[in-house]
């Protein structure tokens, strides 16, 4: 018979490769997702009653805090009205609550480990990339189009902001891997990851979501301004800017979406500048939620904000009497701004205080891969409301929570 310790690494491994796997077939199998973190908290909850077990309050802490970024939602439960929408924005972020408790327990990875789950993800980011490429390639005419009329091509994962930002991490992942001494030693799979970075960065572009592109090159920026002021390699950095703009410059000359996409924008600033009808229009929409969220949190209360439960019924009310030709009433699409609407100002700062503590830690802020993710993910909040979508709170807590499993438990 197998005994619990033989069976808890391999339940572990599941569920963490069950959690990859989910992010990319969400759309596909919602499910899996949700099993694999169900699994993660049943085998914290297990370790939990094993004696042999040590739980360490130091260790605890900064999971703990990143716990603390989904209880300053709770209060608002308080002056929200509509709870049946509390309900649901509560379930869907709490994966925040749960999965920072269970990793603090869970088992410890090493780096080979962290190595083979970031190849899985790599993989799976590839294989949907490639499956959406090919499909472009087949219908051209088609995807091209959609680019003029603010849409993208189809992918496999249909929530394209969220799916940009994963092809970025994937992008940066490549670059991790290939810049690590140790991690890989095959020469097969350092060309091949090499070879999938590439594709990926090329891929991104044609792609053409303006908030993935943001996100990469903000990336891209502060990896340059490390090269010139922290490492002094001026000379590389002026290299590798190079070739990237190349690249980009070659996608840009070369790739309808991105002509399109560029196409589309322009008319979208046109309405925005002439303050004509936002209906249809992405950024003159976007502009509008912006607006929203602070005059919701104005005529309700700056401190404490409409209450989570009340944030779409208000915003949907702006836009009815402000905004009546607009069909799409979307939400406010800044992760900072719709916390400020919903929570407050004493919410939000909550918010920050829990959601960034790990970066407080020294050590955790000297790994690249959580540093990097917060880089990511904030860049995401500028543009988005990554927290209201289930897809957008797994992928934003696993690269979080992963390189801490690794980092902390080393320490």
């Amino acid at each position: 018979m197998i005994s619990y310790n033989q069976l808890k690494p391999i339940a572990f491994h599941v569920g963490l490769s069950g959690y990859i796997a989910g992010l990319f077939l969400i759309d596909v199998a919602r499910v899996v997702p949700s099993i694999s973190m169900i699994l993660l908290c049943l085998l914290a909850l297990a370790e939990l009653f094993n004696k042999n077990r040590k739980i360490s309050l130091e260790i605890g802490k900064p999971y703990l805090l990143l716990a603390g970024s989904f209880v300053v939602v709770l209060p608002s439960i308080l002056y929200s009205e509509n709870l049946h929408y509390f309900t649901e924005r509560v379930q869907i972020l709490l994966p925040y609550l749960l999965l920072p408790l269970a990793f603090w327990v869970l088992p410890s990875i090493n780096k080979t480990q962290l190595k083979n789950y970031i190849l899985f993800f790599i993989a799976c980011c590839f294989l949907v990339c490639g499956e959406a490429f090919i499909n472009y390639v087949l219908n051209q005419e088609i995807v091209n189009q959609l680019y003029l009329e603010s849409k993208v091509m189809p992918t496999l994962v249909s929530h394209h902001p969220t799916f940009s930002m994963m092809i970025v991490m994937a992008i940066f992942l490549c670059y991790y891997l290939i810049n690590s001494q140790t991690l890989i030693q095959k020469k097969i799979q350092y060309y091949a990851v090499i070879l999938v970075g590439i594709f990926l960065f090329i891929f991104i572009h044609i792609y053409s979501v303006r908030s993935g592109l943001l996100a990469l090159y903000i990336l891209i920026l502060w990896e340059l301004i490390q090269f010139i002021f922290i490492k002094k390699q001026v000379k590389k950095a002026i290299i590798s800017l190079f070739i990237l703009l190349s690249i980009g410059a070659l996608t840009l000359a070369l790739s309808p979406t991105v002509r399109n996409k560029i196409t589309n924008t322009s008319q979208d600033l046109a309405v925005v500048k002439a303050k004509g009808s936002a209906n249809n229009q992405s950024l003159a929409s976007r502009l509008i939620s912006y607006k929203n969220a602070i005059q919701i949190a104005n005529e309700s209360s700056i401190l404490f904000g409409c209450g989570l439960g009340d944030i779409e019924d208000a915003n949907n009310r702006i836009f009815e009497t402000y905004y009546p030709e607009v069909e799409k009433k979307i939400l406010p699409h800044n992760q900072y701004l719709f916390y400020y609407a919903a929570i407050g100002l004493i919410g939000l700062i909550g918010f920050i205080v829990t959601f960034y503590f790990p970066l407080t830690v020294k050590f955790l802020r000297q790994n690249t891969i959580l540093s990097t993710n917060y880089i990511l993910i904030s860049s995401y909040f500028l543009v988005e409301a990554p927290l209201e979508n289930q897809l957008g709170v797994g992928f934003s807590l696993f690269f979080l929570l992963l390189p801490m499993q690794e980092v902390i438990k080393r320490s």
